[in-house]
């Protein structure tokens, strides 16, 4: 079981989109910020379901983050303009949640921004894709995403994805940019 386990939009809507949600979460301890469970994951990927996560808040089979804008203020304010330009506000209130904690949690997103930031700061060590999460626990899915490319629309979820763009902050933090 993962524990500590901070899920981004994107791996949230895709994991509604293949029903395989309740699945996932009997197996993964998830948290998420308050802005990306009531104001981003709203429906599935072909906008046909509504997401609705209050059902396993209520019976706290998530946890939800609560960062003070300050204290996201101030993480998002140590970066420059480029890094800043691509992150939205469920990631900021996620990843200040992040840095600021004494937990060791892992951070699974589909926006390359995440997961360069993590390079950025050294904290390479906790980023995880969704297929390194589904093969562990060994849930579907993961075998049609072996010979997946950066043409394919379910790229953003691949380990190569997140070691790509990890790698990419972790070049700006060996050359002191981002920040």
């Amino acid at each position: 079981m993962f524990q500590f386990l901070l899920l981004d939009a994107g791996p949230i809507i895709k994991l509604f989109s293949l029903g395989i949600w309740d699945v996932f979460i009997e197996h993964c301890e998830v948290g998420m910020s308050r802005i990306i469970a009531e104001d981003e994951v709203l429906y599935t990927e072909d906008d046909r379901e509504r997401i609705d996560l209050n059902p396993y808040k209520e019976r706290d089979l998530i946890k939800i983050i609560d960062v003070e804008p300050s204290v996201v203020k101030t993480f998002y304010d140590k970066f420059d303009l480029l890094y800043q330009a691509d992150i939205h506000d469920g990631e900021k209130e996620t990843l200040a949640f992040l840095f600021n904690s004494s937990d060791n949690w892992l951070v699974c997103s589909a926006d390359h921004v995440v997961f360069k930031m993590l390079g950025r700061l050294n904290k390479t060590n906790q980023g995880i894709s969704l297929e390194e999460i589904l093969k562990t626990i060994g849930i579907g899915q993961v075998s049609n995403w072996k010979n997946i490319t950066p043409k394919d629309k379910d790229w953003k979820y691949t380990k190569k994805f997140k070691e790509k763009w990890t790698q990419k902050g972790q070049i700006d933090f060996i050359q002191d940019q981002g920040v």
